[in-house]
C-alpha cells in the first residue's frame, strides 16, 4: 500500500499519481476521439477539437511525471552526498580534536619546560651575582 492509498496518510502529504491522471486523461481522449466521426451530432467539432487537448494534456501530463521523477531521483543523489559530506566532516572533527589534545599537550610540557629554564637562568643569575661580589670582595684593597 503506497501513500496515495494508505487511509492513515495525512491528504495534504499525499503526492499526485500522475499515472493514475495521465490513464484517465487517455481514456477521455479516446472518449472524445470518437466524437470525431460525428461532425453532424451537436458540438462534434467541439469535442474534437477538445479530443485533441485531451491529447496534449495527457502527454504534458506524463512528461510532469517523468519530471518529478528525475527529480526525486536528483534529491536522493543529493541527500547520498550530503551524508557523505557529512561524515568526512565528522571524521575531520575527529582528527582536528586529536590533533587539538595533542597540541594541548605540548603546550602544557612547553610551560613546563619554560618554566624550569627561568628557575635555572634566575639561580644562575644568583651564582653570577654571588661570584661577581667575592670576586670585587677578593678584588679590593682592604683597609688593614
Amino acid at each position: 500500500m503506497d501513500a496515495n492509498t494508505n487511509p492513515g496518510t495525512h491528504p495534504s502529504l499525499r503526492q499526485p499519481d500522475f499515472g493514475a491522471v495521465a490513464d484517465i486523461s487517455r481514456g477521455c481522449a479516446d472518449q472524445m476521439d470518437s466524437c470525431r466521426n460525428l461532425p453532424a451530432v451537436q458540438d462534434g467539432a467541439q469535442w474534437a477539437e477538445l479530443s485533441g487537448r485531451m491529447g496534449n494534456f495527457e502527454g504534458k501530463i506524463e512528461n510532469m511525471g517523468s519530471k518529478v521523477q528525475n527529480l526525486d531521483t536528483k534529491v536522493q543523489t543529493l541527500d547520498t552526498k550530503i551524508q557523505q559530506l557529512d561524515t568526512n566532516i565528522q571524521r575531520l572533527e575527529a582528527k582536528v580534536d586529536a590533533r587539538m589534545d595533542t597540541l594541548e599537550n605540548r603546550m602544557g610540557a612547553l610551560k613546563t619546560g619554560i618554566r624550569t629554564l627561568q628557575t635555572n637562568m634566575t639561580t644562575l643569575e644568583t651564582n653570577i651575582i654571588n661570584k661577581l661580589d667575592t670576586f670585587m670582595a677578593l678584588m679590593t684593597p682592604s683597609a688593614n
